[in-house]
């Protein structure tokens, strides 16, 4: 460990503690042949310039440039059917997860009046492969159209998000549409292992939420470990010879009345927050690294810290520790108020942390 803290520390930048310093990126159009498929070079995915009587419009990297989101427009004139289908580098890429995400963001939409989903998710195979790991769901809306769905799978360390709406199409067309949509992607031949997937459903015992909790004073060493988790977890993800998708429930609370709350299952503790339906997540969880440092006293006392951490596309954000598990609006005004202590890149060659300046005074 004590080797390993040295190699990270060669490798510390500064980094501004002003929280603007995570401004979004702007997107950037992608110039794509109107007479060939375009292929997402990191999913080997293309996207044909046409399926069926649908047309590919705008290629949008929604994140400025390394393909690490991606939005692909297609139309219909007939039906007058949108589709986009999204290509995302997910902070945890598990079809239950983003798919309920997904699935909510368009039952608490109110732009189209009082969605109604018509049926339980659907799981389906992709071309080529046995294992039933996407799932797909269909609504009824009364504003903007008829029906609206999406069909989501994830793939490696990717997700991929098709989102259709309708003014025509009821629910059950709709649903034959987006499975056929799904279908005359350009998939690759080799696909990599997939998980087969099952809805989330609600938490059998659910967290009581408890009182605010109190932020722990920063420890340089403490710091250091809060920052490798990111690496270290992907770098296990990597390594897994046998891939799983996080054990998680969905709990009765909602930030806002419309982002969910998932809850961890088998005894781990803490909870997810998506930070929208793009593969962002806010997590909370015990900093068992940091716990290391505390020896028996975690043990004895339940004195491990609890960690506050912004999963992105690409890097991993720290936030200070508590010494409770933070309620989820205390959890969503930290990450909206406080600075991060570090920032831990988790995709492309290597991983390097970068630490705030104050991150290792103990402030």
């Amino acid at each position: 460990m004590k080797r390993r803290l040295i190699e990270i520390a060669a490798v510390i930048t500064a980094l501004s503690a002003a929280h603007s310093s995570y401004a979004q990126t702007q997107p950037t159009r992608i110039e794509a042949s109107a007479r060939k498929s375009w292929t997402h070079k990191p999913t080997k995915i293309g996207l044909p310039p046409t399926i069926g009587t649908f047309a590919r419009g705008d290629v949008m990297d929604l994140s400025g440039g390394p393909l690490l989101d991606v939005s692909v427009a297609y139309d219909d004139p007939v039906s007058r059917t949108h589709v986009n289908v999204y290509l995302y580098h997910a902070a945890v890429p598990s079809t239950a997860l983003w798919f309920d995400v997904a699935a909510t963001m368009i039952a608490t939409n109110s732009k189209f009046g009082e969605p109604q989903h018509q049926g339980d998710p659907i799981v389906f195979t992709l071309p080529g492969s046995p294992i039933a790991s996407g799932l797909r769901q269909s609504f009824t809306i009364t504003k903007i159209g008829r029906s609206s769905g999406v069909a989501l799978v994830a793939i490696g360390e990717w997700v991929v998000k098709l989102r259709m709406t309708s003014p025509n199409l009821d629910p059950a067309q709709l649903d034959t549409a987006i499975a056929q949509f799904m279908d005359a992607l350009d998939w690759p031949r080799k696909l990599p292992p997939l998980i087969a997937a099952s809805p989330l459903t609600r938490c059998p015992q659910p967290i009581a939420f408890g009182p605010r909790a109190t932020k722990m004073k920063a420890d340089g060493a403490a710091v250091l470990l809060g920052a490798m988790r990111g690496s270290l977890a992907t770098e296990a993800r990597s390594k897994a010879k046998v891939l799983k998708h996080p054990a998680l429930c969905i709990h009765g609370d909602r930030i806002g009345g419309r982002l969910p709350v998932y809850q961890k299952e088998g005894g781990e503790g803490g909870y997810l927050i998506p930070l929208g339906d793009s593969g962002e997540l806010l997590e909370i969880g015990k900093d068992w690294l940091a716990g290391i440092l505390l020896g028996d006293a975690a043990k004895d006392d339940g004195a491990t810290p609890w960690s506050v951490t912004v999963m992105k596309l690409d890097k991993w954000v720290q936030y200070p520790s508590y010494d409770a598990m933070p309620p989820p609006t205390q959890a969503v005004e930290i990450v909206q108020s406080e600075n991060p202590l570090s920032t831990t890149s988790v995709y492309g060659k290597g991983s390097t942390i970068s630490l705030s300046p104050d991150a290792m005074k103990g402030e």
